[in-house]
């Protein structure tokens, strides 16, 4: 069993080959990624091989994202991006709590890697969401 496929069934998923694609691409990057950019990742140039529908991404990234092994990211442009969650930084809102950088010339968006610090609420709220984007210019860009 590989590495891959101990991530998906640790987290209650069935790893399908489609999933463990998934996911070893959402690993490698270091920057979160839009499902646009995650479906030309996967176009296959022969018919005979062809990749899964629009649907089939659609439905396993909100199985990785309600499982906990992903996170939207919105990060003010329009289009929901996605990138792996830390396992290691869960926080009382049950989400992974960390800031994202937004570049504003290259427009990649990446996770920082510091958590946040969690703010008292009274007992009566629940958070639902939390979405924190910085946006400026990242360290690439701003050399060029």
């Amino acid at each position: 069993m590989t590495k891959t496929e101990k991530t998906l069934l640790a987290k209650g998923i069935r790893p399908t080959q489609m999933r463990s694609k998934i996911y070893k691409f959402l690993k490698r990057k270091q920057s979160a990624v839009s499902f646009s950019d995650l479906k030309k990742a996967f176009v296959q140039k022969s018919e005979t091989n062809k990749t899964a529908n629009r649907t089939t991404f659609y439905r396993n990234l909100k199985i990785f994202e309600d499982k906990g092994l992903i996170h939207q990211i919105n990060d003010g442009v329009g289009v929901s991006k996605y990138a792996i969650s830390d396992e290691n930084a869960k926080g009382k809102y049950g989400t992974d709590l960390h800031m994202h950088f937004h570049c504003t010339d290259c427009r990649k968006t990446i996770c920082l890697p510091n958590k946040i610090s969690e703010e008292s609420l009274p007992d009566d709220y629940e958070v639902n969401d939390v979405n924190l984007v910085l946006k400026g210019i990242c360290e690439k860009c701003r050399k060029k």
